[in-house]
């Protein structure tokens, strides 16, 4: 197979690579992932032998902070997509982990794996709203985290 790209193209490619590796591997207390950094290499030798992009060729292919090349580290947008990609993780997950929270507090574990999907779900929309609603309004301005013992035996296990 052939594919075939003009420079600009090529250059979001790269970006794209770019992001990838970050979100497969910025959290990795491991490595970083082999097959990802192999086609980044290869990837990235392309774009200097063939588009005239060598600004995006590592310097140092052994290097971990050479897999992805410098010059993509001081695109301020790409860590700007990073932030709101993270930002709108963050909020979306502590939303669904408060309304688990209550609808266990509510419900109880073994009410809750009695549950249908549709039931749980049903169920869990209320919560998930409330919190929605008040992150939209004050963001986490009004979050507060009570750090005491947590009551024996209380997991928060929804049906994600």
């Amino acid at each position: 197979m052939k594919i075939e790209f003009d420079r600009d193209q090529f250059e979001t490619l790269i970006r794209l690579l770019y992001l990838g590796n970050w979100m497969a591997n910025a959290y990795s207390d491991e490595s970083e992932n082999g097959e990802f950094v192999e086609l980044i290499h290869y990837i990235c030798s392309q774009a200097a032998d063939n588009m005239g992009l060598a600004e995006y060729m590592a310097q140092d292919m052994e290097a971990p902070e050479s897999i992805t090349p410098e010059t993509l580290n001081e695109i301020q947008y790409l860590n700007e997509l990073i932030e709101e990609y993270d930002d709108a993780v963050f909020l979306d997950k502590l939303i669904y982990n408060l309304a688990d929270r209550d609808m266990l507090n509510k419900f109880g574990e073994k009410k809750i794996e009695a549950m249908t999907e549709e039931d749980f779900f049903r169920e869990e929309a209320p919560f998930v709203q409330k919190y929605q609603r008040e992150f939209a309004r004050s963001g986490i301005q009004n979050l507060v985290v009570n750090i005491e013992k947590p009551a024996k035996g209380k997991t928060t296990k929804g049906k994600r």
